[in-house]
């Protein structure tokens, strides 16, 4: 049997309902209506970056209109990709403007902090960090913005440096509500246990699940060879973890996750195409 991705008018009829349902799931109690105009180019092939691109951007239209919405008030929104490649964000009489940054990241014009914790984390780490990390603090910032709203699931930042990926994971895991859980090298620590193995086979995948589903947890992996990046691929992808003997109760859901990925040397491309952000 052949799969192909969806296309043409369905791929668009896709991307409308879906970014109208992000929606709709965010003011549940308070608007039961929700009218979304979409001008955006919705590519083709994999519909994965459409899904995380639309999440991106109900991210912002969300925050818009958690600004005027009313109790059985209907939304009405916009949004719409320039010519320029800029895209704008519009609901009522309040807007936004985003430009696309690395790894197609969609970032403020103008920037802004949108959750508490992320500023908080944001400001933390600006005191510690070298000059060539704050002329980035702007992708961070919206990574972490992105992270506690589970527009990401799960957020992965990943770096050359293992003294940033430490700080920042200890800097997100000290927010209210957040686990962390630091120093987890994936060649000694597996990341799942087996069929095969005792069940009280230490693991990440039972670490995190223990905290709870939707929880928000902050981890460090060190990846010191290649082999390491390699065990960590599938903790990391945007994708229930599940294993030959999960159920749904059992699975690991990546919203709430948070991973600081320390690599020693070169990045492979399983981990850099699972990345939020490279710094």
């Amino acid at each position: 049997m052949e799969i192909q991705a969806v296309s043409g008018d369905d791929r668009r009829d896709f991307a409308h309902a879906y970014i109208q349902q992000c929606v709709q799931d965010r003011f549940a109690d308070l608007a039961p209506e929700c009218s979304v105009e979409l001008k955006i180019p919705v590519g083709d092939g994999d519909t994965r970056p459409l899904v995380r691109h639309l999440r991106m951007l109900a991210f912002y239209l969300c925050s818009l209109v958690a600004d005027s919405v009313t109790v059985g008030s209907r939304i009405v929104a916009k949004i719409a990709k320039s010519e320029s490649g800029t895209y704008s964000v519009t609901s009522g009489d309040n807007s936004i403007e985003l430009k696309t940054s690395s790894l197609q990241n969609l970032l403020p014009l103008v920037p802004r902090v949108f959750d508490s914790g992320a500023g908080k984390a944001v400001r933390a780490l600006r005191e510690t960090c070298e000059k060539n990390i704050l002329e980035r603090m702007d992708e961070v910032s919206q990574i972490l913005d992105f992270y506690f709203a589970k527009t990401l699931a799960p957020a992965v930042v990943v770096s050359n440096d293992a003294q940033l990926i430490k700080k920042l994971v200890a800097l997100v895991g000290a927010q209210d509500e957040v686990q962390a859980i630091p120093g987890v090298d994936p060649k000694s620590y597996k990341m799942m246990k087996s069929l095969y193995d005792p069940s009280d086979t230490p693991n990440l995948r039972d670490d995190i699940l223990k905290f709870g589903r939707g929880a928000f947890v902050a981890v460090e992996l060190e990846c010191h060879s290649k082999d390491a990046q390699l065990c960590i691929r599938e903790i990391i992808e945007d994708s229930p973890s599940m294993t030959a003997f999960s159920t749904s109760k059992s699975a690991l859901y990546k919203d709430g996750l948070f991973f600081g990925v320390y690599v020693d040397g070169e990045i492979t491309p399983e981990v850099r195409s699972r990345a939020s952000l490279i710094i």
